[in-house]
Protein backbone atom coordinates (compact mmCIF):
# COMPACT_ATOMS: atom_id res chain seq x y z
CA UNK A 1 0.00 0.00 0.00
CA UNK A 2 1.01 3.61 -0.53
CA UNK A 3 2.90 5.45 2.18
CA UNK A 4 2.19 8.90 0.71
CA UNK A 5 -0.65 9.87 3.02
CA UNK A 6 -4.28 10.84 2.72
CA UNK A 7 -6.08 14.13 2.21
CA UNK A 8 -9.59 14.13 3.66
CA UNK A 9 -12.27 16.76 3.42
CA UNK A 10 -14.89 17.31 6.04
CA UNK A 11 -18.14 19.12 5.37
CA UNK A 12 -19.91 20.81 8.27
CA UNK A 13 -23.50 19.54 8.47
CA UNK A 14 -24.18 21.76 11.49
CA UNK A 15 -22.45 24.83 12.94
CA UNK A 16 -19.04 23.94 14.39
CA UNK A 17 -17.39 25.39 17.47
CA UNK A 18 -13.78 24.30 17.91
CA UNK A 19 -12.96 26.69 20.71
CA UNK A 20 -9.82 28.77 20.98
CA UNK A 21 -9.94 28.73 24.78
CA UNK A 22 -9.93 32.50 25.00
CA UNK A 23 -12.33 35.38 24.53
CA UNK A 24 -12.40 37.32 21.30
CA UNK A 25 -12.90 41.05 20.96
CA UNK A 26 -16.64 40.73 20.35
CA UNK A 27 -17.56 37.22 21.51
CA UNK A 28 -16.90 35.39 24.75
CA UNK A 29 -15.98 32.08 23.11
CA UNK A 30 -14.10 32.49 19.83
CA UNK A 31 -13.33 29.77 17.29
CA UNK A 32 -9.84 28.50 16.49
CA UNK A 33 -8.04 30.58 13.88
CA UNK A 34 -4.61 30.57 12.26
CA UNK A 35 -2.49 33.26 13.84
CA UNK A 36 -0.94 34.56 10.61
CA UNK A 37 -4.02 34.51 8.33
CA UNK A 38 -6.93 34.70 10.80
CA UNK A 39 -8.64 31.96 8.77
CA UNK A 40 -10.87 29.51 10.68
CA UNK A 41 -9.05 26.25 11.43
CA UNK A 42 -9.51 23.10 13.48
CA UNK A 43 -6.27 22.36 15.32
CA UNK A 44 -4.82 18.92 14.79
CA UNK A 45 -5.09 18.17 18.52
CA UNK A 46 -8.85 18.81 18.45
CA UNK A 47 -9.32 16.78 15.29
CA UNK A 48 -7.19 13.90 16.56
CA UNK A 49 -9.20 13.75 19.79
CA UNK A 50 -12.51 13.57 17.91
CA UNK A 51 -11.20 10.93 15.51
CA UNK A 52 -9.80 8.87 18.38
CA UNK A 53 -13.13 8.84 20.20
CA UNK A 54 -14.97 7.86 17.00
CA UNK A 55 -12.52 5.11 16.02
CA UNK A 56 -12.46 3.76 19.57
CA UNK A 57 -16.17 3.06 19.27
CA UNK A 58 -15.76 1.28 15.93
CA UNK A 59 -12.58 -0.73 16.55
CA UNK A 60 -11.03 -0.43 20.00
CA UNK A 61 -8.16 -2.76 19.09
CA UNK A 62 -6.77 -0.27 16.55
CA UNK A 63 -6.90 2.87 18.71
CA UNK A 64 -3.53 2.75 20.47
CA UNK A 65 -1.65 1.78 17.33
CA UNK A 66 -3.16 4.62 15.28
CA UNK A 67 -3.32 7.38 17.90
CA UNK A 68 -0.83 6.36 20.58
CA UNK A 69 -1.34 5.25 24.19
CA UNK A 70 -2.93 7.36 26.88
CA UNK A 71 -2.61 7.59 30.64
CA UNK A 72 0.31 6.01 32.44
CA UNK A 73 1.37 4.10 29.34
CA UNK A 74 3.55 5.86 26.82
CA UNK A 75 3.90 5.31 23.11
CA UNK A 76 3.37 7.48 20.05
CA UNK A 77 0.81 6.60 17.42
CA UNK A 78 1.66 5.67 13.85
CA UNK A 79 -0.30 8.44 12.08
CA UNK A 80 0.58 12.14 11.84
CA UNK A 81 -2.38 14.55 11.93
CA UNK A 82 -2.34 18.13 10.65
CA UNK A 83 -4.62 21.12 11.17
CA UNK A 84 -7.85 21.12 9.18
CA UNK A 85 -7.65 24.15 6.88
CA UNK A 86 -10.54 25.94 5.26
CA UNK A 87 -11.21 25.44 1.55
CA UNK A 88 -14.74 26.77 0.89
CA UNK A 89 -16.63 29.23 3.10
CA UNK A 90 -20.42 29.75 2.65
CA UNK A 91 -21.77 33.30 2.45
CA UNK A 92 -25.11 34.96 1.79
CA UNK A 93 -25.70 35.72 -1.86
CA UNK A 94 -28.05 37.83 -3.93
CA UNK A 95 -28.23 34.88 -6.34
CA UNK A 96 -29.32 31.44 -5.18
CA UNK A 97 -29.45 30.33 -1.56
CA UNK A 98 -25.74 30.87 -0.85
CA UNK A 99 -22.33 30.80 -2.53
CA UNK A 100 -19.04 29.26 -1.54
CA UNK A 101 -16.02 31.53 -1.64
CA UNK A 102 -12.36 30.66 -1.88
CA UNK A 103 -9.29 32.63 -2.93
CA UNK A 104 -5.99 32.30 -4.85
CA UNK A 105 -4.01 31.89 -1.64
CA UNK A 106 -6.30 29.12 -0.38
CA UNK A 107 -6.11 27.24 -3.69
CA UNK A 108 -2.34 27.54 -3.92
CA UNK A 109 -2.01 26.17 -0.41
CA UNK A 110 -4.43 23.36 -1.22
CA UNK A 111 -2.32 22.41 -4.25
CA UNK A 112 0.83 22.49 -2.12
CA UNK A 113 -0.75 20.15 0.42
CA UNK A 114 -1.72 17.76 -2.39
CA UNK A 115 1.91 17.72 -3.45
CA UNK A 116 2.87 17.00 0.16
CA UNK A 117 1.23 13.58 -0.24
CA UNK A 118 2.57 13.17 -3.79
CA UNK A 119 -0.80 13.88 -5.36
CA UNK A 120 0.21 16.07 -8.31
CA UNK A 121 -2.53 18.09 -10.00
CA UNK A 122 -2.58 20.50 -12.89
CA UNK A 123 -2.99 24.20 -12.15
CA UNK A 124 -6.22 24.90 -10.33
CA UNK A 125 -8.44 27.85 -11.05
CA UNK A 126 -7.17 31.10 -9.63
CA UNK A 127 -8.29 34.70 -9.70
CA UNK A 128 -5.02 36.46 -10.39
CA UNK A 129 -6.84 39.74 -10.91
CA UNK A 130 -6.12 41.73 -7.76
CA UNK A 131 -9.26 43.83 -8.20
CA UNK A 132 -11.35 43.21 -5.08
CA UNK A 133 -14.51 44.02 -7.02
CA UNK A 134 -14.15 41.06 -9.39
CA UNK A 135 -14.55 37.33 -8.97
CA UNK A 136 -14.35 34.17 -11.05
CA UNK A 137 -17.03 31.53 -11.54
CA UNK A 138 -17.38 28.36 -13.60
CA UNK A 139 -20.36 29.60 -15.60
CA UNK A 140 -20.96 32.91 -17.34
CA UNK A 141 -20.40 36.42 -16.05
CA UNK A 142 -22.79 38.65 -14.12
CA UNK A 143 -22.98 40.75 -11.02
CA UNK A 144 -23.56 39.44 -7.53
CA UNK A 145 -23.64 40.62 -3.94
CA UNK A 146 -21.86 38.42 -1.40
CA UNK A 147 -22.62 39.63 2.12
CA UNK A 148 -21.77 43.35 1.67
CA UNK A 149 -19.51 42.95 -1.38
CA UNK A 150 -20.85 43.80 -4.83
CA UNK A 151 -18.79 41.87 -7.39
CA UNK A 152 -18.73 41.60 -11.15
CA UNK A 153 -18.19 37.97 -12.08
CA UNK A 154 -16.08 36.72 -14.94
CA UNK A 155 -16.88 33.26 -16.28
CA UNK A 156 -14.38 30.89 -17.75
CA UNK A 157 -12.54 29.71 -14.64
CA UNK A 158 -12.30 26.19 -16.06
CA UNK A 159 -9.88 25.17 -13.37
CA UNK A 160 -12.94 25.02 -11.10
CA UNK A 161 -13.95 21.90 -13.02
CA UNK A 162 -10.61 20.29 -12.13
CA UNK A 163 -11.02 21.35 -8.53
CA UNK A 164 -14.53 19.91 -8.38
CA UNK A 165 -13.29 16.58 -9.70
CA UNK A 166 -10.97 16.26 -6.68
CA UNK A 167 -13.71 16.81 -4.13
CA UNK A 168 -16.67 14.76 -2.83
CA UNK A 169 -18.69 13.35 -5.70
CA UNK A 170 -22.02 14.36 -4.16
CA UNK A 171 -20.90 18.02 -4.17
CA UNK A 172 -19.19 18.28 -7.57
CA UNK A 173 -22.06 19.77 -9.58
CA UNK A 174 -22.98 22.08 -6.73
CA UNK A 175 -19.37 23.29 -6.57
CA UNK A 176 -19.53 24.28 -10.24
CA UNK A 177 -22.75 26.19 -9.60
CA UNK A 178 -21.90 27.85 -6.28
CA UNK A 179 -18.15 28.46 -6.14
CA UNK A 180 -16.84 32.02 -6.52
CA UNK A 181 -13.12 32.76 -6.42
CA UNK A 182 -12.67 36.14 -4.78
CA UNK A 183 -9.53 38.11 -4.01
CA UNK A 184 -7.49 37.20 -0.94
CA UNK A 185 -8.50 40.49 0.69
CA UNK A 186 -12.23 39.84 0.23
CA UNK A 187 -11.87 36.25 1.40
CA UNK A 188 -10.09 37.29 4.59
CA UNK A 189 -12.75 39.89 5.34
CA UNK A 190 -15.53 37.35 4.85
CA UNK A 191 -14.04 34.60 7.02
CA UNK A 192 -13.31 37.07 9.82
CA UNK A 193 -16.61 38.96 9.75
CA UNK A 194 -19.24 36.56 8.36
CA UNK A 195 -19.00 33.73 10.87
CA UNK A 196 -22.08 33.02 12.98
CA UNK A 197 -22.35 34.41 16.52
CA UNK A 198 -24.89 32.73 18.78
CA UNK A 199 -26.20 34.07 22.08
CA UNK A 200 -26.54 31.38 24.74
CA UNK A 201 -27.98 31.65 28.21
CA UNK A 202 -28.35 29.78 31.49
CA UNK A 203 -31.60 30.50 33.35
CA UNK A 204 -32.14 30.44 37.09
CA UNK A 205 -34.46 27.51 37.64
CA UNK A 206 -36.92 29.28 39.95
CA UNK A 207 -37.14 32.79 38.51
CA UNK A 208 -36.46 31.83 34.89
CA UNK A 209 -34.22 34.86 34.67
CA UNK A 210 -30.79 35.09 33.12
CA UNK A 211 -27.96 33.68 35.19
CA UNK A 212 -25.22 33.71 32.60
CA UNK A 213 -25.51 35.19 29.10
CA UNK A 214 -22.63 34.62 26.72
CA UNK A 215 -21.87 34.83 23.00
CA UNK A 216 -20.02 32.15 21.12
CA UNK A 217 -18.72 32.05 17.58
CA UNK A 218 -19.29 29.12 15.25
CA UNK A 219 -18.22 28.19 11.75
CA UNK A 220 -21.46 27.97 9.74
CA UNK A 221 -22.89 24.78 8.32
CA UNK A 222 -21.87 23.99 4.72
CA UNK A 223 -18.23 24.96 5.27
CA UNK A 224 -15.61 22.69 3.68
CA UNK A 225 -12.30 21.96 5.43
CA UNK A 226 -9.49 19.60 4.46
CA UNK A 227 -6.78 17.84 6.44
CA UNK A 228 -3.62 15.86 5.64
CA UNK A 229 -2.73 12.61 7.39
CA UNK A 230 0.54 10.71 6.95
CA UNK A 231 2.31 7.75 8.52
CA UNK A 232 4.99 8.81 10.99
CA UNK A 233 8.54 8.95 9.66
CA UNK A 234 9.72 5.89 11.57
CA UNK A 235 7.21 3.63 9.75
CA UNK A 236 8.85 1.65 6.90
CA UNK A 237 8.09 3.01 3.44
CA UNK A 238 6.11 -0.08 2.47
CA UNK A 239 3.94 -0.07 5.62
CA UNK A 240 1.00 2.33 5.91
CA UNK A 241 -1.33 -0.18 7.56
CA UNK A 242 -2.36 2.11 10.44
CA UNK A 243 -3.19 4.98 8.12
CA UNK A 244 -5.06 2.66 5.77
CA UNK A 245 -7.07 1.28 8.68
CA UNK A 246 -7.92 4.81 9.82
CA UNK A 247 -9.11 5.67 6.32
CA UNK A 248 -11.35 2.61 6.26
CA UNK A 249 -12.80 3.51 9.67
CA UNK A 250 -13.70 7.14 8.93
CA UNK A 251 -14.32 7.37 5.17
CA UNK A 252 -17.78 8.72 4.36
CA UNK A 253 -18.69 8.71 8.06
CA UNK A 254 -20.44 11.41 10.07
CA UNK A 255 -18.67 12.31 13.29
CA UNK A 256 -18.68 15.10 15.82
CA UNK A 257 -15.83 17.64 16.09
CA UNK A 258 -15.42 20.41 18.66
CA UNK A 259 -17.69 21.33 21.55
CA UNK A 260 -21.42 21.49 22.33
CA UNK A 261 -22.42 18.11 20.93
CA UNK A 262 -25.70 18.09 22.88
CA UNK A 263 -26.94 21.24 21.11
CA UNK A 264 -26.06 19.81 17.72
CA UNK A 265 -22.76 21.52 16.99
CA UNK A 266 -19.89 20.02 15.05
CA UNK A 267 -21.41 17.18 13.02
CA UNK A 268 -19.28 16.74 9.90
CA UNK A 269 -19.18 14.38 6.92
CA UNK A 270 -15.73 12.92 6.24
CA UNK A 271 -14.99 12.32 2.56
CA UNK A 272 -12.51 9.76 1.29
CA UNK A 273 -12.64 10.92 -2.33
CA UNK A 274 -9.23 12.50 -1.91
CA UNK A 275 -7.83 9.35 -0.34
CA UNK A 276 -7.93 7.13 -3.44
CA UNK A 277 -4.17 6.78 -3.36
CA UNK A 278 -3.81 3.13 -2.46
CA UNK A 279 -2.35 0.80 -5.08
CA UNK A 280 -5.31 -1.55 -5.06
CA UNK A 281 -7.62 1.40 -5.70
CA UNK A 282 -5.45 2.55 -8.60
CA UNK A 283 -5.87 -0.94 -10.03
CA UNK A 284 -9.63 -0.52 -9.82
CA UNK A 285 -10.36 -1.87 -6.35
CA UNK A 286 -13.71 -2.04 -4.65
CA UNK A 287 -14.09 1.66 -3.95
CA UNK A 288 -11.44 3.04 -6.27
CA UNK A 289 -11.10 4.02 -9.87
CA UNK A 290 -8.34 3.26 -12.29
CA UNK A 291 -5.90 6.11 -12.56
Amino acid sequence: MSNDGALFTFYTLTPLHAGAGEAGEVVDLAIQREKHTEFPVVYSSSLKGSLRWFCDLKDHSATDRIFGKEGAETGAGEVVFTDAKILFFPVRSSEGVFKWVTSPFVLKRFKRDLQFINRAVSELASNENRDDEKGLTFNGGSEIVLEDFALSLNGGARGIDKLASLLPKENQEEIRERLVIVSDNVFKTLVTSATQVIARNVLKEEEKTSENLWYEEVVPADTLFYTVMKPVGRIPANDASSLNQLVRLIKNEILQVGGNETVGYGFVKMSSDLSTIFKEQKRGGENGTTK
